[in-house]
């Protein structure tokens, strides 16, 4: 196993997801070097060449000599039953080294070895619920949160939020707020009066108060359409309108039973987290906002507790 004492690159991680690649190299004290983007996630791989695709994308950062390299860990969907090998996920509650006990190893034709983390699960009265990726994200930013109890946000595609109490993430939900927004937006009668290019302020703002209103999300969408029809809703504002209700919908059910005062932890791409603030401050909750590439110090955390398993 590398030397995490090493003068050269100590540990090369890489967040393999869906639809994107990102890889950094990191050097013993958790330095991010160099860092790289690819659009190829396990979808893109539809030939199953994961190690064709590591190589193409990072294969220079790497010595011929397996023996001389660098830790090599990854997260996210290729640890899926579609990604390169399968991590089963692990029951929460869980910490980061329980993270690293649940991580398996492979090895590369190339002779590098490797391990995949785990993504997490959780089973509690009949709901079930996985995350992978996300975890890792999380456990990046334990240094900046310190100890104590954590609402945590990741907002995206599916957005994750979790609860974790001194660096034990205790419970998680999943919202599919970014896909039903692309799928209605996209593929529902509401896409017809939605000017797709445009955004609004103010659409977004009229759509986090509509998300308050009686009757709930479900009651309020058709409104995207009919208000356009009705002349109460632009065609300018309806899209804006549309991610109002569903992030404020969202957010809603994510803190109905959090205090106000209360504070709530986001990590993401400031182009979506900044949506996220003025719903919570509509509920008197303060957000934080922890950056995007916390997934990095996640992968290099689990490759020092990595070290430790042996």
């Amino acid at each position: 196993m590398a030397d995490m004492t090493a003068e050269h690159t100590a540990v090369l991680a890489v967040d393999w997801g869906t639809s994107s690649l990102r890889a950094f190299r990191m050097a013993r004290d958790g330095t991010i070097l160099d860092r790289r983007r690819a659009e190829a996630g396990i979808r893109a791989i539809d030939d199953g060449d994961f190690e064709g695709a590591f190589h193409q994308i990072v294969g220079d950062w790497l010595p011929a000599d397996p023996a001389a390299a660098p830790l090599i860990v990854m997260g996210g969907m290729i640890g899926s039953r579609q990604g390169w090998i399968e991590a089963p996920y692990l029951p929460c509650p869980a910490d980061p080294a329980g993270l690293a006990a649940g991580a398996v190893r492979g090895s590369m034709e190339s002779g590098h070895g490797f391990w995949i983390a785990p993504g997490l699960s959780t089973l509690q009265n009949g709901r079930a619920d996985v995350m992978r990726g996300e975890e890792l994200q999380i456990f990046g930013a334990l240094e900046r949160l310190g100890g104590g109890r954590h609402m945590i946000c990741l907002p995206g595609t599916h957005s994750k939020w979790a609860l974790l109490e001194d660096g034990i993430i205790r419970d998680f939900h999943t919202y599919m707020t970014g896909e039903l927004f692309d799928l209605l937006r996209r593929h529902s009668i509401l896409g017809t009066t939605i000017e797709h290019a445009l955004w609004s302020g103010d659409g977004f703002r009229e759509g986090l108060a509509a998300a308050d209103a009686e009757g709930g999300m479900l009651a309020r969408l058709f409104a995207v359409r009919a208000g356009t029809l009705l002349g109460n809703l632009s065609v300018e504002k309806s899209g804006a309108f549309l991610s109002g209700l569903l992030i404020g919908s969202e957010v809603n059910s994510a803190v109905h039973n959090i205090p106000a005062g209360s504070e709530v932890c986001i990590i993401g791409n400031p182009d979506l987290t900044d949506l996220y603030t003025p719903a919570l401050a509509a509920r008197d909750i303060r957000c934080r906002q922890l950056g995007e590439y916390t997934g990095a110090h996640g992968l290099f955390r689990l490759a020092k507790d990595l070290l430790k398993r042996g």
